[in-house]
């Protein structure tokens, strides 16, 4: 079957056969041995994906339509990680009107607006827009990428996200036109490069692509140039928008690509027990189940606000 690479269209991929970390079915996967960018072989329709993250999505990965008492903890402790991140990183006043892609419950909206961010969000999906208006009183649209306006934002967030969407480069053009001039874009997205995913947990129906720090960078060449770079289990890139847009993208070096093709392969129990710590995991996971048992009935914005105290650097 013939395959172009959605990043740089090119026909030449290396065929994966692995399977679904949800389902267990088998989920054809290509490498694609130009640019390195790893991504399922057929990609569903715009359409599909619409209905699908607006109405099956967060059921089908969070088994709920709208969020549990642990799903906020676990999201406010994440979000104050990346408040953190994003404030050892900013050389600007704050007040900045920020936009977060894919907002979920709305903690990450809530938290960045408490920290001093002009904060609102969109997401797709009505049961946790709808959450998060109801229960943090935040601005959380239901709606999708497409639908923003030009210079609405001068620094946009999107996390966990990007992998989800089918047209990398659109959806970049897209950030980089509701930015304003010298804007700021936060991404986050799964590393397929890291050692700490079990061999169980890599691959997933819902995520259309699987980045490396050289991919990313290259899916946000033509608009964005990289200020910041975490990479660990999560790739962590903060971008600063181009004063002058590309007409086309920069692809990884050849060396990358190579790299990556080893990394693939070089992935099993092995190497996530004893390298990537994975042996370690089930304690880690008992403490969290002990933790999060121990919520007591407050209000989500209670168990947030209790969390704040103990997340943010005095500033």
């Amino acid at each position: 079957m013939a395959f172009n690479c959605k990043l740089c269209s090119m026909n030449v991929a290396m065929s994966l056969q692995v399977s679904d970390a949800k389902s267990g079915g088998t989920l054809p996967i290509s490498l694609c041995e130009h640019c390195g960018l790893v991504q399922q072989t057929s990609i569903p329709l715009e359409d599909e994906l619409k209905v699908y993250y607006s109405h099956h999505y967060r059921q089908d990965y969070k088994n709920t339509y709208s969020p549990k008492l642990k799903h906020v903890r676990r999201a406010g402790l994440v979000a104050i990680e990346r408040i953190n991140f994003l404030n050892e990183n900013l050389n600007a006043p704050r007040k900045l009107k920020l936009l977060d892609i894919g907002a979920g419950g709305g903690e990450f909206v809530y938290l960045s607006g408490k920290s001093g961010f002009n904060s609102c969000g969109i997401e797709p999906n009505k049961g946790y827009s709808d959450y998060a208006k109801e229960e943090y009183g935040i601005d959380v649209k239901t709606q999708m990428l497409d639908e923003l306006s030009s210079g609405s934002a001068d620094i946009v967030t999107i996390f966990h996200v990007f992998e989800h969407m089918a047209k990398p480069e659109a959806a970049m053009k897209k950030i980089a036109e509701i930015l304003t001039d010298d804007g700021l874009l936060f991404v986050e997205v799964p590393n397929i490069l890291t050692k700490n995913s079990s061999p169980h947990n890599i691959f997933f129906k819902a995520h259309l692509f699987y980045y490396s720090q050289s991919s990313l960078v290259s899916a946000a060449s033509q608009y964005f140039d990289p200020v910041k770079i975490e990479s660990g289990y999560n790739l962590r890139i903060l971008f600063k928008k181009k004063k002058q847009f590309l007409s086309a993208p920069v692809f990884p070096e050849s060396h990358d690509v190579t790299f990556t093709k080893q990394r693939i392969s070089e992935k099993g129990w092995l190497e996530y027990l004893f390298v990537g710590e994975g042996i370690f995991k089930p304690f880690k996971k008992i403490t969290q189940i002990i933790t999060e048992k121990r919520i007591k009935s407050i209000s989500p914005k209670e168990l947030l606000d209790n969390l704040v105290a103990l997340g943010f650097p005095d500033r």
